[in-house]
Formats: structure tokens, sequence, C-alpha cells
């Protein structure tokens, strides 16, 4: 069982016909559930996207000018997700927010408004969610074999980023001006991308290969 942690509001449609669609079967735990255990049947942890990672969490007060959406009780269901999904040896991708709340939980810390920031592509442009809104770059890494050295159009719905890498953290995917776009901890199995591959299993076989991945490392688990 594929399990996706998100907020009350998240839609859950994208996530669960994304795990289906390439043959596993999903179950969503938010908030609402309460419960911050994972279930004894998990055999990995998908981190959705959705409001931002309290800075507090990465010992940063929220800067002057700038308003996010917090979702304190959801920082607390996931981190102790993630704490049991790697206690455990689970694979984990983490998606958007969900990248982010791992960059912060292994030490990192996050930019909290691009658009004050030298980043010049539009991470968060006003179009449906499946626009392709720039490209990026794969350069090493197990995303690097997913996706190959050709870069290729993501999706972008989100207004924060990668400001510090977390220890034992490897940034090995990049928008064209740099930004942080994939990560992962090759220790503990952990794959995580910014943009939304859920919204483009149909059309981005870049996207789609990271839920078949998912559930492949979940089978060796």
């Amino acid at each position: 069982m594929i399990i996706i942690t998100a907020g009350d509001h998240t839609p859950a449609a994208p996530y669960e016909l994304a795990v289906e669609h390439s043959g596993g079967l999903p179950r969503m735990i938010t908030p609402a559930h309460d419960t911050l255990d994972l279930p004894a049947e998990a055999t990995a942890l998908i981190l959705a996207g959705g409001a931002s990672v309290e800075p507090a969490r990465y010992e940063s007060p929220v800067e002057d000018g700038v308003t996010v959406k917090l979702d304190l009780e959801r920082d607390r269901l996931e981190w102790a997700m993630l704490d049991q999904a790697l206690d455990r040896g689970l694979p984990v991708l983490a998606i958007c927010r969900g990248l982010q709340l791992v960059n912060v939980y292994f030490g990192g810390e996050l930019h909290q408004d691009l658009t004050r920031t030298p980043y010049a592509d539009d991470h968060r442009p006003d179009a449906p969610r499946t626009h392709l809104a720039h490209t990026v770059t794969a350069k090493g890494g197990r995303l690097g074999e997913l996706f190959g050295a050709d870069e290729f159009g993501v999706n972008s719905i989100h207004k924060q980023g990668v400001k510090l890498l977390g220890q034992g953290l490897d940034a090995t995917v990049f928008s064209g001006d740099g930004l942080i776009e994939g990560l992962e901890h090759t220790g503990h199995g952990i794959l995580a991308v910014q943009w939304h591959p859920e919204e483009l299993i149909h059309t981005n076989p870049q996207s789609c290969v990271l839920f078949t991945d998912l559930l492949e490392r979940a089978a060796r688990a």
C-alpha cells in the first residue's frame, strides 16, 4: 500500500490515480484522520504538495512582506510519517511541498518567496496545472538515470524553493535559472521533485516514471 500524506483540502484524485495508473494501491492520510502512525501495511510514502512548511522548523521567522499559508498539523503529521518511513527503510517520493519538507527535515532552509530572489523562471504562472511552465535538466544521481540528460518541460505551482540544501541530500535536477528542482537521499531512498508529476502522468514520461519507480523500489524494500 502506498501512503500519501496531504492537507485536509488537498485534492486526492490526481495522486491516487497516478499510483493506480502505475499498478499500486493508494491510501491518503491527512490531519483529519487524527493519527501520526504510519500503517503497518505501508510499502512506500508519498509526500504531496500543498501549504508552506512552517519557517520556524528551519529557524526562520516569516519574512517581512511575505504571505505564507501554513498547516502546522500537517507539518506534524508528515514529520512523524517521514520519521517512521525512514526507520522502516521504505522508499519515499516527495512532491513540491514534499521536496521542501524533506529539505527542512534534513536541516535545510527555504526561500519563502521566489519573486524576491534572482531566479528568473516563472515558477508559479497563472495557468492550468498541466501547463509546462519551464524546462528542467537532470545532472546525475538516480533522477538522472530515470530522466536522462536531455532537458524536458514541467509544470510549476510553487512560490518557495530550496535556499540551503539539507545535510546528506544531493541536488540532481535544476531549472534553467539554476533553482533546485529535484533532490535525493540515496542512503534513505528518497526522491523529490519540485513540480507536480501527478498532473502529468498521461503526457509526460519523466513524470510517469517517478511513480512506476516508486512501486519498483517498494517491491524491493
